[in-house]
Parts: structure tokens; C-alpha cells; sequence
């Protein structure tokens, strides 16, 4: 690592709820955190959103390269009132792993969530982190809902015989049938090794289709990935640096306030 900038790329995903969120938190991130605005961004924005109107948000980003997702003619099914089954929300998912996977050209790319608010101090990113080249650096989280989740990558992992399969299994049972305790993490302020990322775009193109995961989550899928085939996964306290993640509009309204003042 020695000599290596900490070059990344922030990668962000972007529909009407969204975009929104972004007009209030990416002040905070300019404010606090403005060495960040100096990195390239990667956007992919649903179809129905207005290129001019990120970049209008983005004003502070001199290189930002905006993508539409999905690839023309992929659909996503499910069902709107159900969390874990609302295709919009798979669709964007899925975004964060096929579009870097095709975008990034940095070593890392850094993905943010528009409901993530931006305070303290500048410096805020160790290069003793990506000693190792670790696949995620991340924010600690205790467990994994839908609680089946895992035990579904493995039966995928097994019934495509993909090439996760000449690793053991994680073979993580749920503790209850809402959750599965287990040390895992949450990725609203998360790094991803590109490479890595590559990969997993390409293994689940193979076995799920374009634009496709084998399940409805992200993190869910890379985490899996990453512990199979014996990775390395950084957890980092993001709160003691700076971030706060928000559980709904009124939060975030609430927290930029506290931090723009």
C-alpha cells in the first residue's frame, strides 16, 4: 500500500426517494467532509430521473459520470408493499453491485447512502484499512433479515454450482424466524475492492441473469461472497467518524439541521 492516495470512487444510487434524500445530506458532506467531493462519483439513476437534475445536486462534483439503471428491458418482480420483496428496491440493490462492477476504475469505490448524514472531521480515511486488500470495509452490524437469507445464498451457491462452490458452506441457521444473529455489516458507508466486485457481478450474471441477484440485498450477497470464499471483511466504527445513517425523512431533516448550522 505504500504510496497509494486512498484513490476511490463514490458510487451512489439514484431515484425520485433518492434524490430527495441526496438534496439534504450532500451539503453535509461538502461542508464536513469536502475532500470527498474531489473524488470521481459514479451515479446510475432510474429511468425516470432527470440527468440535469443530479449533476444540479452535485454542483460541488466537478467528475461525475451518470449511468441509467437497469439495462433497458430487465424487470424486476415482487411485491410493492412487502419490504424485502419491493422490486424497486431490488432493482436499485442490485445496481450497487452491476454498476460498479462495470464503472469503477479505482482500486475501491465507496458507497454512500442518501439517507447518510455528513459531520466532524475531514480526515477520516485509514490507509490501514485496505492493508491486506480486504474485499469490505464496513460499518459492524449483529444480524441478517429476511433471517433465511444466508441459508439461501448457500442452497443458490449449491444448486448452480457456481464457483463459490469449492468453498465450504457458511451454513448460518437463523436464531429465530425473524432474524439471524451473526457478525456481519451494514453498508451505508461502505468501501468494496473492485476486483472483488467484478467478480460478483460476474457470478451472479451467470447464474441469476443481467442486472439479477441471487437475493434481494447487496450487502447481503457481497458479505456472502466475501466470507465463503475467505476474504477479508473490515469492520469500522463509521459513526465514530463522522456519519450518521437516518431511519426515515424527519431524521434526516433533524440531522442535517444539527449539522449545518
Amino acid at each position: 500500500m505504500e504510496g497509494w492516495d486512498l484513490d476511490f470512487t463514490v458510487v451512489l444510487g439514484i431515484d425520485k426517494h433518492h434524490l430527495e434524500q441526496l438534496r439534504l445530506v450532500y451539503p453535509t458532506c461538502v461542508e464536513h467532509k469536502p475532500s470527498l467531493v474531489k473524488h470521481p462519483f459514479v451515479v446510475f439513476c432510474d429511468w425516470n430521473i432527470s440527468y440535469d437534475e443530479v449533476l444540479n445536486v452535485l454542483s460541488h462534483s466537478s467528475n461525475v459520470r451518470l449511468v441509467r439503471w437497469p439495462p433497458a428491458g430487465i424487470i424486476y418482480m415482487g411485491d410493492p408493499l412487502s419490504k424485502w420483496e419491493n422490486p424497486q428496491r431490488y432493482k436499485m440493490l442490485s445496481g450497487f453491485v452491476h454498476v460498479p462492477a462495470a464503472e469503477v476504475r479505482t482500486r475501491y469505490w465507496l458507497k454512500i447512502d442518501t439517507d447518510t448524514v455528513a459531520s466532524g472531521i475531514d480526515d477520516w480515511v485509514s490507509q490501514d484499512w485496505f492493508r491486506g486488500n480486504p474485499a469490505i470495509i464496513s460499518h459492524p452490524w449483529g444480524y441478517t433479515k429476511p433471517a433465511n437469507q444466508m441459508l439461501e445464498l448457500d442452497k443458490w451457491a449449491e444448486e448452480t454450482r457456481s464457483s463459490l462452490f469449492e468453498y465450504p458452506p457458511l451454513n448460518l441457521v437463523p436464531n429465530s424466524p425473524e432474524l439471524l444473529r451473526h457478525k456481519r455489516i451494514i453498508s451505508w458507508v461502505a468501501f468494496f475492492n473492485a476486483d472483488f466486485t467484478i467478480m460478483c457481478s460476474q457470478l451472479a450474471t451467470k447464474n441469476c441473469g443481467v442486472g439479477k441477484l441471487p437475493v434481494r440485498s447487496q450487502d447481503g450477497y457481497l458479505f456472502y461472497c466475501a466470507k465463503r470464499m475467505g476474504r477479508e471483511v473490515k469492520r469500522v466504527n463509521m459513526k465514530s467518524l463522522g456519519w450518521k445513517h437516518c431511519s426515515s425523512m424527519s431524521s434526516i431533516r433533524k440531522s442535517v439541521k444539527e449539522s449545518i448550522k
